[in-house]
């Protein structure tokens, strides 16, 4: 998930129920590939104490309390932490909880697929805000241009 808007970047599934830690150098594998880019900085939860990363990025783990963590990095703990309400509106208003679909495979396509119906519903919100603009705008162009000939036929008469 991105840190600004909100926006699922990417969905990855992993078969059988492993420990967040061993999956954190497949999903910065995956960011890479789909960014197009290295990052250089991770922060995850506390669910990846533990993991088993070593490579090139630098992996921030949260702590329950600030203590001593500089204010910009706690800066973007906040920013991870603002992803847990959206992975849990995943769960529960985009189904990701209950897959229908059978197997590794049907795991796979149910996260994509709920991640993408987050994004387009994100889109189709985006959209109709720009339409509802728009439908005012001119349905007061018409209230102005119905009371100008009002006005006008009301002149042309006295």
């Amino acid at each position: 998930m991105s840190s600004r808007g909100g926006w699922f970047v990417g969905a990855k599934s992993f078969p059988g129920n492993p420990y967040d830690g061993h999956t954190l150098a497949a999903q910065i594998k995956q960011v890479e590939r789909l960014i197009g880019n290295k990052i250089s900085e991770a922060y995850v939860d506390m669910g990846y104490r533990g993991h088993d990363y070593d490579g090139v990025v630098t992996v921030h783990v949260d702590k329950r309390q600030r203590g001593r963590t500089p204010r910009s990095l706690w800066r973007w703990m906040k920013h991870r932490a603002a992803v847990e309400p959206s992975i849990v509106h995943l769960k529960n208003e985009h189904r990701l909880e209950r897959n229908r679909l059978k197997g590794v495979a049907g795991n796979a396509i149910n996260a994509v697929l709920a991640a993408a119906a987050m994004n387009f519903h994100k889109l189709l919100g985006a959209f109709w805000r720009i339409f509802r603009c728009w439908l005012l705008r001119f349905w007061n162009g018409l209230l102005i241009l119905q009371g100008s000939e009002t006005l006008l036929t009301g002149i042309q008469y006295a």
